[in-house]
């Protein structure tokens, strides 16, 4: 009987010993997004009110709704001008792929249910691609821009990307590095042109301006980068008004592609 105890106590401490180094090697399962279009929403309409995304009648964008509680709906959060969905430096959304009915509305400030529609379009967003769905215009007229955010071919580590989108309407511009009279990277783009992704080489640490189509005069504040960007892929646009100040102002932002 002695024997016997001493054994189970033996296998016992096998069986827990065993266990123990399974809980410590145990490997969480991670199931990685396979299907679906991704998508970001960028807002570079200034003076329009804000906006939000929906597709195939479901809404996609937007926060939770001011004061929202179990007896209150609240008041809607839209995406505003010169801010994105998700955020710029997050990853897309993922949404059906497939021909669906795409909406930008400009959700009522009142209510929660209300809403008025800037576009509907019916298109066809491809599985595993990606897109920048942007809203452009002024506060009189929005329109909405599809982009084939097309990185493949953004491959070196060492270096980073940048593509150039401008959305000023009446005036073509160039994008260039900081340094004096430095050449333009992308030259003479018009309203709603988009440019192809450019590999820049971060090691010096890389500053980007706007300037007017042929002039070496900086718009509005630079943008920098440090070699903490290498193998990103990123996105300049231009928004604002051409010759106003204030938060309308011509300038550039930044959002991620990858």
């Amino acid at each position: 009987m002695k024997h016997s105890f001493i054994q189970f106590i033996v296998i016992g401490a096998a069986v827990l010993l065993g266990w123990s180094c399974e809980k410590n090697t145990l490997t969480l399962p991670v199931e990685s997004v396979t299907g679906g279009a991704r998508v970001k929403l960028i807002h570079a309409a200034p003076e329009a009110p804000g906006v939000d995304l929906l597709i195939g009648g479901k809404k996609f964008s937007g926060f939770t709704p001011a004061g929202a509680s179990t007896t209150n709906p609240g008041t809607p959060v839209p995406i505003r001008y010169d801010n994105t969905f998700p955020e710029r430096g997050a990853n897309y959304t993922i949404v059906p792929a497939g021909a669906s009915e795409v909406t930008i509305t400009a959700p009522a400030t009142t209510t929660a249910g209300s809403a008025t529609v800037i576009s509907t379009q019916n298109l066809t967003l491809d599985d595993n691609k990606y897109y920048s769905l942007i809203v452009a215009g002024n506060a009189a007229r929005q329109e909405v821009v599809l982009v084939n955010d097309d990185f493949s071919g953004a491959l070196d580590p060492s270096k980073f990307y940048v593509r150039f989108v401008n959305l000023i309407a009446g005036q073509n511009y160039d994008l260039a590095l900081s340094s004096a009279n430095a050449p333009a990277l992308v030259a003479n783009l018009p309203y709603k042109g988009v440019s192809p992704f450019v590999p820049v080489d971060v090691s010096n640490n890389a500053s980007f301006v706007l300037r007017a189509s042929g002039s070496v005069t900086p718009i509005g504040t630079s943008l920098s980068f440090t070699n903490t960007a290498n193998g990103r892929v990123l996105t300049i646009y231009a928004r604002g008004i051409a010759g106003r100040t204030g938060t309308v102002a011509p300038g550039i932002n930044i959002y991620t592609n990858r």
